[in-house]
């Protein structure tokens, strides 16, 4: 007899026991009447016993059918229930829940949601890994992975996170004080550049205005955190290109200004990855729509930048005065 159990077969036969007739179980089980006798007629070749005695009418139990099904009835009884407690973990978002993120990420955005999260969702324990490795959800075993551009695979939902964030270039008004705001990219090389890397990468930083392309080969300063090149920013030490979720809190805080605000920089668009499945645990699309709902209005939602005194009416930093030749004459040229 083949060891793994027929539960198709089985469940067929307990319906015929308790229903009486192979066309109410057919009815309760929404199958055929053949399909349902051939089921219970397999099951006793397996089991080598006669199960039910069938009439024209109705079937009873042999003593055979009665003593099985008295023990296949409490498993039954176990699947049903881990059916319905599955149902209500997909209803109510329940269990453990592993994140990864990167690591300024993670620092910078998912205090603020967890906060919320695990009040409104008191029966999910998170678990969160903030690394600067690449991280793979099923390889890795987590749930969720904030990354910026994620596996191109038919395993993984890839779900948009606010925005794109773009590039900003920031310093503190003491070091724009000390030596001047740049007015064009081309000024850089001049000044501290706080860059994100190490020495042996090439750094380029490229902007576009007017639908032409400039990028500036430079570096100064280089460190591999980018919160890192955040406080050296706000110290004071050079200019820093930052990604918008740390530059923004720092430019609304008053802490850095933009500077060469006119020149757009490439942008990044954050993604929550996570194993496609026909069924998604409550826990996870839970997650994924609280951290949607917070990045679809945030950095928007800090606070504008307090006035600095004595700064009325000063032009915008990289922008040019009143009645100055346009500086874009190079553009799409890379320099030093």
């Amino acid at each position: 007899m083949n060891s793994r159990p027929d539960f198709a077969a089985i469940e067929a036969f307990a319906r015929v026991a308790e229903t009486g007739t192979f066309r109410a179980a057919a009815l309760a089980l929404s199958a055929p009447v053949s399909t349902v006798s051939v089921q219970v007629r397999r099951l006793e070749q397996r089991l080598g016993a006669r199960l039910l005695e069938r009439t024209t009418r109705r079937v009873r139990l042999t003593e055979e059918g009665r003593e099985y099904l008295e023990k296949v009835r409490a498993g039954l009884d176990a699947i049903a229930e881990a059916e319905r407690a599955l149902s209500s973990l997909r209803g109510e978002p329940r269990g453990r829940l592993r994140v990864a993120a990167p690591v300024e990420l993670g620092q910078a955005v998912l205090g603020r949601v967890l906060g919320r999260y695990a009040k409104e969702q008191p029966g999910v324990a998170v678990e969160v890994e903030l690394t600067s490795e690449r991280v793979e959800p099923v390889r890795d075993g987590f749930d969720v992975v904030i990354q910026v551009e994620p596996s191109d695979t038919a395993s993984l939902v890839a779900r948009k996170l606010g925005a794109p964030s773009r590039r900003r270039l920031v310093a503190s008004a003491d070091y724009l004080a000390r030596h001047g705001a740049p007015a064009h990219p081309r000024e850089l090389p001049r000044h501290t550049c706080l860059v994100m890397g190490t020495r042996r990468e090439a750094a380029t930083w490229r902007f576009t205005r007017g639908g032409a392309t400039l990028s500036i080969v430079h570096r100064h300063v280089t460190a591999n955190s980018w919160g890192l090149l955040r406080d050296l920013a706000v110290a004071g030490c050079g200019i820093g290109c930052l990604p918008d979720y740390l530059a923004a809190p720092a430019i609304s805080e008053g802490k850095v200004e933009e500077v060469l605000a006119a020149y757009v920089m490439p942008a990044e668009q954050m993604y929550a990855v996570y194993p496609r499945g026909r069924h998604v645990p409550a826990r996870v699309s839970s997650f994924v729509a609280a951290l949607r709902g917070f990045l679809e209005v945030w950095p928007g939602c800090l606070p504008k930048p307090p006035p600095r005194a004595g700064h009325t009416g000063r032009r915008d930093r990289g922008s040019a005065p009143p009645g100055a030749a346009h500086p874009d004459g190079a553009a799409g040229v890379e320099g030093t």
